[in-house]
C-alpha cells in the first residue's frame, strides 16, 4: 500500500532508514490533532455502503474529492461519529477505546447490525459522564480516551523516537537501527546495540562455552521500542537478543513500560530509558539460570510450557518438531529449549506475520523464563 493510502485502515509500512522513517512520523503529527468534547456530546452513524444515509454522505465525501476515505470507512466500521458538531469516519483500531469509552463489551455486539449496534453506542454515550479526548489521525478517528487529565496522557510518537535515537546513539554508542513498523494501531522499531555486545554479553557467553552451548558468536544485543496511540501499548522498552544475519530475536523477558498515563509524559518515559542497561543485566541473569535447569524430557517439556504461556498450537508443534528433528529427544538444558521456542517468532516472520502478531509472540515467549519447567518435564506423550 503507497503513502497515499495512508488514510486507509490497513495500512502500514516500513523503513529502513530512521530520519525516513522520523520525517514519516512529523508528516503524521501535522496530520493529526486531539480533540476534548464531552462524552455525552459523541454521537454515532451507520454508514453502510449502499444504504441510503451511506449514499448520502458519499455525494458530500466524492464531492469533496474525498471519496476514498468513506468507501475505506465502509468496507471496514461503516461508522461516522459527530464530535464538536463535524462528522468524522471511524477507523477499526478506535473501536477498543470507543467500547471502553461507552463501557460496553461482549461478543454479541460482533453479531448485531450496524444500525443496532450505533443506537447500543449512542445510548451508552448519552449516560457517559466527563469528557473524551479524540485522536484524529489522517482524517479518521483513531482513538477515543477518557478526557479526565488522570486517565490519559498523551504521549506523541515523534520526539518520543526522536528520544530513543538521541539516547542510544549518547549512551550506546556503534548502534543500528535496523527497522521500523507503523500502522495506525501502533508504530515499533529495532535497534542492534552492535557497540555495547562485548561489554553486555561477555560474561554471558562464558557461561554458554562453559556449559558446551554454540552458535554464539553472532549473537548481540538489541532494542525493540513500541508505543501506541490507540491503547494497544504503552510507550515500551524491550531488551532483546538479535541472532544471525537473519536478525532472529530471542525475548529477554517483560519491557520498561511507560504507561498513556497522566503525569507519564516523554520525560518520564526518558528518565525509564536509563534503566536499559540494568534491565540487560536482570534478563541475562535470567537466560543464564535456564543454562543450569536440566530437562530429561525435552519434547514433552517444550509442549506443555508453549501451551502454558498461550501460544498457538500449530507454531508449537511445528517449532517441537522442528527442535526434536535436529536434537533428538535427548536431555537438555532448559535454555536450550527457550532458544528452540523462540523460533516460534521467526517461523511467524517467514510466514508474513503482521509486526504487531510478532510483538505479541515475543511476549508469549518471554513468559517462559517466569514459569517452572520441572512441572513440564515428565515422560509419556504431552496431551494439548
Amino acid at each position: 500500500m503507497t503513502e497515499s493510502k495512508v488514510y486507509a485502515d490497513g495500512f502500514s509500512c516500513n523503513f529502513k532508514d530512521p530520519d525516513e522513517f522520523l520525517q514519516f512520523l512529523w508528516e503524521r503529527k501535522e496530520n493529526s490533532s486531539w480533540i476534548k468534547a464531552p462524552s455525552r456530546s459523541l454521537h454515532f452513524k451507520p454508514i453502510e455502503k449502499g444504504s441510503t444515509l451511506g449514499n448520502l454522505y458519499m455525494q458530500i465525501y466524492e464531492h469533496d474529492g474525498r471519496g476514498e476515505i468513506l468507501a475505506d470507512t465502509m468496507e471496514n466500521t461503516s461508522l461516522l461519529v459527530k464530535v464538536n458538531d463535524k462528522d468524522y469516519p471511524v477507523r477499526s483500531c478506535a473501536l477498543k477505546t470507543i467500547l471502553e469509552r461507552a463501557r460496553i463489551s461482549g461478543h454479541a455486539l460482533n453479531k448485531v447490525s450496524t444500525e443496532v449496534f450505533t443506537q447500543i453506542l449512542n445510548c451508552c454515550m448519552d449516560v457517559a459522564s466527563g469528557d473524551s479526548l479524540v485522536k484524529i489521525a489522517d482524517e479518521k478517528v483513531s482513538a477515543v480516551h477518557g478526557g479526565d487529565p488522570k486517565d490519559y496522557g498523551v504521549m506523541e510518537m515523534l520526539p518520543l523516537f526522536q528520544s530513543v535515537k538521541e539516547f542510544l546513539d549518547t549512551q550506546y554508542p556503534g548502534n543500528h537501527f535496523i527497522t521500523a513498523t507503523f500502522d495506525h494501531s501502533f508504530a515499533m522499531a529495532f535497534w542492534s546495540l552492535d557497540g555495547q555486545s562485548n561489554d553486555l554479553l561477555n560474561t554471558y557467553k562464558q557461561e554458554l562455552v562453559a556449559k558446551g552451548l554454540t552458535n554464539i558468536e553472532t549473537m548481540r544485543p538489541g532494542l525493540r521500542v513500541m508505543t501506541s496511540d490507540v491503547g494497544m501499548s504503552g510507550a515500551n522498552l524491550y531488551p532483546i537478543f538479535l541472532m544471525g544475519c537473519a536478525n532472529r530475536i530471542i525475548p529477554l523477558g517483560y519491557p520498561i513500560k511507560t504507561e498513556h498515563k497522566s503525569g507519564k509524559g516523554l520525560e518520564y518515559f526518558e528518565e525509564q530509558m536509563q534503566l536499559l542497561y540494568a534491565r540487560f543485566n536482570e534478563a541475562i541473569e535470567k537466560q543464564t539460570k535456564l543454562m543450569g535447569i536440566e530437562i530429561r524430557y525435552p519434547q514433552a517439556a517444550m509442549l506443555g510450557v508453549l501451551k502454558r504461556i498461550g501460544v498457538p498450537k500449530k507454531a508449537s508443534f511445528e517449532a517441537v518438531d522442528q527442535f526434536v528433528a535436529q536434537n533428538g529427544d535427548q536431555p537438555c538444558t532448559a535454555y536450550e529449549i527457550y532458544l528452540a521456542m523462540s523460533e516460534v517468532i521467526f517461523m511467524a516472520q517467514c510466514e508474513g506475520a503482521s509486526a504487531s502478531r510478532i510483538a505479541q509472540l515475543e511476549e508469549h515467549i518471554s513468559r517462559a523464563l517466569s514459569v517452572n519447567w520441572h512441572e513440564f518435564d515428565f515422560p509419556g506423550d504431552f496431551k494439548w
